[in-house]
């Protein structure tokens, strides 16, 4: 493991670096003396490089002490192993001198741009060494001519150079062709070849898949120098056999010579006659997350000398970086396409989509929203969420601090006075060096929906008066035709004392009728008020049962008794049994008048269900949150009451339609009761549920809240006609 002294003047500079060089690298921080000075950074550096691989100095966190770091290093004593780094702005480049084997890095230079640097720097740094020693050790044992022990001057200098550009060529924002033709250009003047040819395999890019995968089983040419143009446009390299498959299959270098001579046990006539093809010596893998990426394929040097191993191993590992380049390069590609795929769709989405970081900036506006909320064409991107209406900024706010998601809440935008809905939500993303909460809103219009509802209001409405001018002029005109006939036959019959009974029966009863029709007309006349009071659930049954009971009694249709009591003996008339079960919550808050109506209603339709008798059974329980659409309790909690009866049941087909006004399965009434009860229960914010079966009898629920719940005909009730019931705040 490399030891790397790293001396900066900031501790953010070591999550930096350590995070480009990874986990196999010993970072040690330092930081530059209290008193920084020449002879202080000679004490320095005279403790610590007997102890390091490299010095790693970032100048840019320095600010002046930059210069006696400098000057000290370029006097310090180095070994062969040691290598120098500098970090520097701009400004520094062209202030201080920095040794030609030195390694500059910008610090511009993103976290994926440093570390392909360093990794490539430190490499040919220990491949330039280890040759160096090869050298040196064929020197002592007499396998170098005394006449060239080692490369020349001028050569070494020239290896030197390119060893130093290599990171900068990786580092380069070149699209891929580019890259590898600079890549090729640099390795032919690095190894002073004639022939070179890279072969590469494409990576599949898909912008849904999490990882980059190669495809197609062969390696093609990429770029090339030296070979002819047809070859280039036809050679290919197969994974199946031939050098590819030796390659893939090997993962080590390949020399021609040890394939072509016929007589060595290694020969495969594929691999000799693609040598020959190529004109080339040697080729070497380059090798991505263990799959065969390309080869490079080469001849021998111009100057007729042999390519030694320790080179041979350096284009080993350059290739291994070039490999991390080109993936690199993908990579950022399926992000720009992935960024700009996602730009596309929130460009021409239908909803305003808007998004804010915790930081209350505004981090995304997609046009539609630009023209939903009237926000211009200016920047709004990094402005602060009080550029945003506040009946949309008030919304992300809330969510970003609570994390309570919001669904459809419609709020009006100022001014034009459109309708809007906008849901929001909140989530943590990777954003910079961490986890970020970011809040996104959608954003609808809902004129076109409002207008919609208006025109189906107004369609419902007519429907609904006419069939309430068809059923109103039927009932009416039933009782007008029996007051009628009685009141044309009373001149003639008037001394008839039976007659006289059955007429002033009729006529009350048809007055009774009409009365009550216009009652329950009255009912939906008005926006309906409620009067909020304490109530206990089983004094509310026993008024209504006591009622009907009479009615029926006085009606001679029933005998209405509750359970456990006896009904009158020598009566005729069948017996319904009522039997209350109870339990729960016994109290609550409501309209007293509001729900005794409601209660009969559901009373005198069970019992009109019965007529030959039966037993209807009231039960009551703890509403849970599962009973309401939305999955959640109102504030208070909430009462389940159940009602079953025995009776006749309603048909499938009719059960959906049953609370619609004037519907009605029987000969009797004109069809409001249901339609009653519903908006009575819907107005103190429950829930009214039916299930039937024809002959099997009826279930209804009703859901109330325990607490009044605040309602949207609350202020339009403050509207109402003089007379009605009072609206009070809930308590």
């Amino acid at each position: 493991m490399k030891t790397i002294l790293l001396l900066a003047g900031t501790d953010e500079s070591r999550p930096l670096f350590a995070e480009a060089l990874g986990p196999h690298v010993n970072l040690v921080l330092v930081e530059p003396p209290a008193e920084p000075g020449r002879e202080k950074f000679d004490a320095l550096f005279a403790t610590w490089l007997r102890l390091v691989d490299t010095v790693l100095v970032d100048a840019a966190s320095l600010d002046e002490a930059a210069r006696w770091a400098l000057e000290s290093l370029a006097t310090a004593k180095l070994g062969d192993h040691q290598s120098v780094v500098l970090r520097l702005s701009a400004a520094q480049r062209s202030l201080y001198h920095a040794e030609p084997h030195w390694l500059l890095l910008a610090d511009t230079d993103t976290v994926e741009q440093t570390g392909s640097h360093l990794r490539t720097f430190l490499d040919l740094r220990e491949a330039q060494a280890n040759l160096k020693r090869a050298h040196a050790a064929l020197g002592r044992h007499g396998s170098v001519p005394a006449a060239a022990p080692l490369a020349s001057a001028s050569e070494l200098l020239r290896y030197r150079d390119a060893l130093r550009n290599i990171g900068q060529v990786l580092g380069k924002n070149l699209d891929e062709k580019a890259l590898l033709e600079e890549f090729l250009h640099f390795l032919r003047e690095l190894l002073g070849v004639g022939k070179l040819a890279l072969f590469t395999r494409p990576y599949h890019n898909d912008l849904f898949t999490d990882r980059l995968t190669l495809e197609q089983r062969h390696l093609a040419i990429a770029t090339s120098h030296g070979i002819a143009p047809n070859l280039v446009e036809h050679l290919r390299l197969s994974l199946d056999f031939g050098i590819g498959s030796h390659l893939e299959r090997e993962a080590k270098i390949l020399r021609r010579a040890t394939h072509a001579d016929a007589l060595a046990p290694d020969h495969d006539p594929q691999v000799a006659r693609e040598f020959e093809l190529l004109g080339a010596d040697v080729t070497v893998p380059m090798f991505d997350n263990d799959q065969l990426l390309g080869a490079l394929a080469f001849s021998g040097k111009i100057t007729g000398e042999p390519l030694t191993n320790e080179e041979l191993e350096m284009v080993y590992h350059l290739l291994a970086q070039l490999a991390q380049a080109i993936r690199n390069l993908h990579l950022q590609a399926k992000i720009v396409g992935q960024q700009r795929f996602m730009g596309e769709v929130l460009s021409h989405a239908q909803s305003g989509v808007i998004a804010i970081g915790e930081d209350d900036r505004v981090l995304c506006v997609n046009p539609r929203a630009r023209a939903l909320l009237e926000l211009g064409n200016g920047d709004l991107v990094g402005q602060d969420m009080h550029c945003l209406p506040p009946c949309v900024g008030d919304a992300l706010f809330e969510v970003l601090q609570t994390g309570q998601e919001i669904w459809q809440h419609e709020v009006t935008l100022p001014g034009s006075r459109r309708p809007l809905s906008v849901s929001a939500t909140r989530f943590a993303t990777s954003l910079g060096d961490g986890e970020a909460l970011v809040a996104v809103a959608l954003v609808e219009d809902l004129t076109q929906a409002k207008l919609q509802q208006a025109q189906a209001r107004e369609l419902a409405d007519k429907e609904f008066f006419t069939r309430l001018a068809s059923r109103l002029s039927h009932e009416l005109k039933n009782s007008l035709v029996s007051i009628k006939i009685h009141a044309q036959l009373l001149p003639e019959r008037y001394d008839e004392r039976d007659f006289r009974d059955q007429f002033s029966r009729i006529v009350s009863n048809e007055v009774n009728r009409v009365d009550m029709l216009v009652n329950n007309l009255t009912f939906f006349s008005h926006p309906l008020a409620l009067n909020y009071e304490l109530i206990t659930l089983e004094e509310l049954l026993d008024a209504c049962i006591r009622n009907l009971t009479d009615e029926f009694t006085r009606k001679q249709l029933l005998q209405v008794v509750c359970f456990g009591q006896t009904a009158t003996a020598g009566s005729e008339l069948p017996v319904v049994t009522v039997k209350k079960t109870l339990s729960g919550p016994l109290q609550l808050e409501g309209d007293r008048v509001r729900l005794i109506q409601a209660f009969e209603h559901l009373i005198r339709n069970a019992l009109q269900a019965m007529p030959k008798g039966g037993r209807l059974t009231i039960s009551s329980a703890e509403a849970a949150a599962a009973d309401f659409a939305d999955g959640k309790l109102p504030d208070g909690g909430a009462i389940r009451i159940l009602w079953e009866d025995g009776g006749e049941g309603i048909a499938l087909e009719q059960l959906p339609r049953v609370t619609e006004p004037f519907i009605t399965t029987r000969n009797v009434g004109v069809g409001l009761g249901l339609t009653i009860v519903k908006r009575i229960l819907e107005r103190h914010s429950g829930r009214f549920l039916i299930d039937s079966l024809l002959g099997g009898g009826t279930k209804v629920t009703l859901l109330l809240p325990l607490k009044a719940q605040l309602h949207t005909e609350d202020n339009m009730a403050e509207g109402a006609p003089k007379g009605a019931a009072p609206v009070t705040a809930p308590r």
